[in-house]
């Protein structure tokens, strides 16, 4: 058990202390004999980890009276209780605290910790965390649900992580075992799914509790991938600033022995004081007969967890399938319904050569990942005259369209809007996989059959007109050279509160921006259904979507040959609609590679939500070419490059951009590029293209 314990310390400590180890702070000055030893300027927190209440008469676990007595003792000690985003400041070295302090955690989302603890909590105002797991998303006579979480959240709990199923040490053993996709998809259903429901139901999910203290390289890999900040385990210990993120330590408080353990911030001999006062408090609210505590005959000590046993274990039920936030279609099958992973059929490996995992460099790309961008004509959207890459014949090319929407470092993050920082960080990837970044002109005329395009591509396209696409993206594509389109509906071109103006719209045209429409009003898919297809209103609703936002983009912009349907919702009137305004392409949320078979005016794309890395991972995912499937790995390390080639992109606010002016002025000539290549006095017509392959 010793060894056991050990070499998951040492794994996941390999795995993050790196990093890490360049925040610790400068050793203490030597003080001399007999002085006073100077007060600590950040001082330890106990984790306060409950995992079992007694909510009725025999039932084994905490008493309320027990718990009660536990937190009176804090309060009137002076031990303030954090919250855990105060937790997580001053781990960061944010938030500095004055004295001794705790975090309490509740590992068990069920009915007695909701009837036992939470009306203490409340009482006492204690802030506090909850960790579900997947049954709180399910039918679960156990578990708690959305409402009883949410109800406990806006008493002043946050809420982390358990994984989706608890596996056990061999379930995350056997994964590794089997391979790298089958570790992949293991980190995806328990670490990445959980924080994607924890996050859509509740706001956010910053934190993970180990299931029974297991932690691998596999889990501390992929933590960071899913947003996860802090990681807790089941070492007891107090915690410092210098504690790995992903191995916070916890007091597994079971009864008072161990609770007076935990919050004994002096001397070990101490305990026995703490006791005696915690055990005097829970006798005054109880009759002399009634215990302040039961233990379950056959309970099981926290230590005992690290073990792989059957009968411990959360049956890993199916899960409900993955269902697309904007279309209401199931999404593709990645996480649900894969019931239990079972146990290796391989001869039991000595625990002494188990190794941490070993993480390669991996391989990257140093060519640009977009080329050289022209003009046509001196109106007309940007093209490519030269790829970084070397063209293929049409059918051998794939593109990933990917949608974005909206861009912060500061507000709280949701599907529709990304931290830039993670935007900078998918951009940088594009570049290290050795992807291509094509214009949208680039696109049609692939798509159409008039050119050719390397065999893997990127078209980056931004939905609706947020201000945040000027003041957040736009600086990160500027200093990649991407070129990208943005999708606007026609009444969200004001300047006022968060849109963009024409004058941002036209100065991003000028730096690689091609603008498309996405209606006029942004309806959603009920408001079409008011009427039927072939009525009047419909029609009268069609004109003003379609046809009368396409002819206003053209007005204002100049070209106008790309659509993007508001949810992906369409209709095969809007079809028609389309191709008689002069649309070329027109673009769903539906996500799949595009080849040379799509249809014109349904083309797939991969909506890039705020909230779920695995899209984008999904999308750059070309299957099995050599050197640029993504990885967990191999996203996080693009990380550090791009905060080393676009530091901007990971501050709290970017640098102030001029603001253009906030009228609607006449529509007028699209200024002259700025910062690319200029055309030549005589424009020529792009070079037929050399294949690096013979055509066939």
């Amino acid at each position: 058990m010793i060894r056991r314990f050990s070499w998951l310390i040492l794994s996941c400590l390999a795995a993050v202390c790196g990093p890490l180890g360049a925040q610790e702070t400068a050793p203490a000055e030597q003080v001399p004999p007999g002085a006073q030893q100077p007060v600590a300027e950040a001082p330890q927190v106990a984790v306060l980890c409950y995992s079992a209440f007694a909510a009725t008469e025999g039932a084994s676990g905490l008493s309320a009276a027990a718990f009660r007595s536990q937190m009176t003792y804090l309060r009137e000690q002076g031990i303030a209780p954090l919250s855990l985003q105060q937790f997580l400041d001053w781990h960061q070295g944010r938030l500095t605290i004055s004295g001794p302090a705790v975090l309490i955690t509740l590992d068990e989302a069920d009915a007695a910790a909701y009837a036992v603890a939470f009306p203490v909590l409340r009482e006492f105002g204690f802030p506090y965390v909850v960790f579900a797991d997947g049954r709180s998303f399910q039918d679960s006579a156990v578990a708690l649900n959305q409402d009883k979480l949410r109800e406990m959240q806006q008493g002043g709990a946050a809420i982390g992580s358990r994984s989706m199923t608890r596996p056990l040490s061999y379930d995350w053993q056997h994964a590794g075992l089997s391979g790298p996709d089958a570790a992949l998809k293991m980190a995806e259903r328990e670490l990445g799914l959980s924080a994607q429901l924890v996050t859509s139901a509740f706001g956010s999910c910053v934190a993970f509790a180990y299931p029974r203290g297991y932690a691998c390289a596999n889990m501390v890999e992929n933590l960071p991938v899913y947003g996860y900040k802090l990681a807790f385990g089941l070492q007891a210990g107090k915690v410092d600033r210098q504690t790995p993120a992903y191995m916070i330590n916890r007091y597994a408080v079971q009864d008072m022995p161990s609770f007076a353990r935990a919050v004994n911030f002096g001397a070990a001999a101490d305990d026995e004081k703490i006791l005696q006062r915690v055990h005097a408090e829970a006798a005054k609210h109880l009759p002399v007969s009634q215990p302040t505590e039961v233990a379950a005959v056959d309970a099981v000590p926290y230590p005992s967890y690290m073990e792989s046993r059957d009968d411990v274990a959360l049956p890993q039920t199916p899960l409900p399938p993955v269902v697309d936030p904007l279309t209401g279609q199931p999404g593709e099958e990645t996480t649900g319904g894969q019931g239990p992973i079972p146990a290796p059929v391989v001869e039991d490996i000595p625990i002494e050569t188990l190794t941490a995992a070993a993480f390669a460099p991996r391989p990257f790309s140093t060519k640009p990942a977009a080329g050289v961008l022209i003009r046509r004509t001196p109106d007309a959207d940007w093209v490519t005259q030269e790829f970084p890459q070397p063209v293929v014949p049409r059918e051998q090319t794939r593109v990933a369209v990917l949608g974005y929407h909206n861009f912060s470092n500061t507000r709280t993050v949701s599907d529709m809007l990304m931290r830039t920082s993670e935007f900078c960080q998918q951009m940088q990837y594009i570049r290290d996989a050795g992807l291509t970044v094509i214009t949208m002109q680039d696109f049609l005329d692939w798509l159409l059959g008039e050119r050719c395009l390397p065999e893997r591509c990127v078209l980056i396209t931004i939905d609706d007109g947020w201000r945040s696409v000027y003041t957040d993206a736009y600086p990160v594509l500027k200093a990649y050279g991407y070129p990208f389109t943005l999708f606007l509906y026609t009444t969200y071109l004001s300047g006022k509160g968060q849109s963009m103006n024409p004058d941002m719209v036209r100065e991003m045209m000028a730096n690689g921006a091609t603008i498309g429409s996405h209606s006029t009003t942004h309806l959603y898919p009920s408001q079409w259904k008011r009427y039927a297809e072939d009525s009047p209103e419909y029609a009268a609703q069609l004109q003003q979507e379609l046809p009368d936002s396409v002819e206003y983009i053209k007005k204002m912009f100049g070209n106008c040959s790309t659509y993007c349907y508001p949810g992906g919702y369409h209709t095969p009137p809007m079809l028609e609609a389309l191709r008689a305004c002069g649309i070329q392409v027109a673009f769903t949320v539906l996500e799949k590679k595009v080849t040379t078979l799509e249809d014109p005016l349904q083309v797939h794309r991969y909506m890039v939500f705020g909230t779920d890395p695995r899209i984008f991972r999904r999308a750059v995912n070309f299957d099995d070419v050599p050197g640029i499937k993504p990885t967990a790995q191999g996203i996080t390390e693009a990380r550090e490059r791009a905060r080393a080639f676009f530091p901007a992109a990971f501050e709290d606010t970017l640098p102030p951009v001029q603001p253009a002016q906030e009228s609607l002025p006449a529509p007028g000539p699209i200024p002259a590029p700025v910062e690319l290549p200029a055309p030549k006095a005589e424009l020529e017509a792009i070079p037929a293209p050399i294949y690096s392959t013979p055509a066939v």
